[in-house]
């Protein structure tokens, strides 16, 4: 059921800012199968680096709204996060650029879209 097309995919914190982007996306007709919500947990990584966890646990999580009504929520750690992005239409280079991106930025999440079609939401900066 995947599509040709690859997927969008913007680095996110898990805030009111992705629960705008998730609900913009419902208001456009997107339904919880095109959208994924991917957050890295480092406790869940074999290759738990002191200052990734310590990165990941002072970054309160600040989403309010019923995520999981909305888009699919994965939790895990980055090779999970790896292979979930590859069944979504990524190569594994791709896949493994993110996941390293989003160890090494202040990001814990990704948002991933189906078919993202115009502007409906912001790209990252």
């Amino acid at each position: 059921m995947i599509s040709a097309t690859k997927p969008f995919v913007k680095f996110h914190r898990y805030d009111q800012e992705l629960v705008s982007d998730i609900q913009a996306l419902n208001s456009s007709g997107y339904h919880k199968d095109d959208i994924w919500v991917l957050k890295w947990n480092p406790d869940k990584n074999h290759s738990n680096q002191r200052d990734n966890f310590y990165k990941y646990s002072t970054h309160f999580e600040s989403a309010v709204g019923d995520i999981d009504s909305k888009a699919h929520f994965f939790d895990n750690g980055g090779e999970e996060l790896r292979t979930r992005l590859e069944k979504l239409g990524l190569t594994k280079d791709e896949s493994s650029a993110l996941v390293r991106e989003l160890q090494e930025t202040d990001y814990t999440c990704l948002l991933v879209v189906r078919d993202l079609k115009d502007n409906i939401i912001k790209m990252n900066d």
